[in-house]
């Protein structure tokens, strides 16, 4: 039997005009992290949610006992979806959560699923199996935050004690000046509006690389740097729509590593937002620099916003 590219039809019962958040869900933990992390996302937003699930020949599913299936086909596939779905988030719920197979290579065929969909967000487990094995970055999460064109949360399975921490929501962006960083900022304010959360807006700086004579000082006005810092978080601040959240925006400037301080400043936090290049404190974004380590380490889901 030759696979269909896509699955003939969606399951579920969401208009076809309606935003949409589309998700990789493959029946590991992570993505089951991921998928109900993206309905409750759709539920603030007002997007319907497809959960995708990527097969294919190269790196077909493995049968319970880790084992090569060479008869697998979208047939299993759908049920192994329908499964994972349900089991994620029980029966009912599972009803409201459109399902598609795809027959391809797990990033490529997740990317021009949300393209065909015109997807206003893509969801991934922080590590996956089967189509989505070998996560976290290296693999499809790191595929995607190269080739996204729209927004990308990375989500980590976590106990679910501390999947919701106490008290008041918080989102932290981090923000350097850039294009990138102040859609983040855009995007992270909407969050903390949709959510009722507080918003910190923090910046990294350090000391200019300096070249001379091995033996002589070189003077360094640290007070001008942080100074010039607070300054550019001010604008971007003060020139972005704040209003609707609980409190204003906590303004955080400090020095050090870029990446560093951002997942400091995120410890407890429900979400963190950073654009997907940068410069400044944030100089070398997207991978294998700042967005790679926060996205690794971090202990709360982290999106990604592309910076074009």
């Amino acid at each position: 039997m030759r696979p269909s590219t896509l699955a003939a039809g969606t399951v579920g019962g969401h208009p076809g005009g309606m935003g949409r958040i589309i998700v990789g869900v493959d029946g590991s933990r992570n993505s089951a992290a991921a998928l109900r992390w993206a309905v409750a996302e759709g539920r603030l937003r007002d997007l319907a949610v497809t959960a995708v699930y990527v097969w294919g020949y190269y790196d077909p599913p493995a049968a319970d006992d880790g084992s090569f299936e060479p008869a697998y086909s979208d047939t299993e596939a759908q049920e192994a979806l329908r499964r994972a779905v349900a089991d994620a988030l029980g029966e009912e719920a599972a009803e409201h959560v459109d399902r598609r197979v795809v027959f391809g290579q797990a990033s490529r065929a997740l990317l021009d699923a949300a393209a065909d969909a015109g997807a206003d967000l893509v969801v991934v487990g922080a590590r996956g199996v089967g189509g989505f094995r070998g996560m976290l970055l290296g693999s499809v999460a790191q595929q995607c935050l190269h080739h996204t064109d729209r927004p990308l949360a990375v989500v980590p399975a976590r106990d679910e004690e501390d999947a919701t921490p106490e008290g008041t929501p918080r989102v932290v962006v981090g923000v350097d000046g850039s294009a990138a960083s102040r859609w983040a900022l855009e995007w992270a304010l909407d969050e903390g509006r949709l959510r009722r959360a507080t918003v910190d807006v923090v910046h990294a700086w350090h000391l200019p690389y300096v070249v001379g004579h091995p033996l002589a000082p070189v003077p360094v006005d640290t007070g001008a740097l942080e100074e010039e810092a607070r300054r550019l978080v001010d604008q971007m601040v003060d020139g972005a729509d704040t209003r609707g959240l609980p409190r204003p925006p906590e303004r955080i400037v400090a020095m050090g590593n870029a990446a560093r301080v951002v997942l400091d400043v995120a410890e407890g936090a429900d979400l963190i937002v950073l654009g997907s290049r940068g410069l400044g404190g944030f100089a070398g974004l997207l991978l294998g620099s700042v967005t790679q380590h926060v996205v690794n380490h971090a202990d709360c889901p982290v999106v990604v916003i592309p910076s074009s």
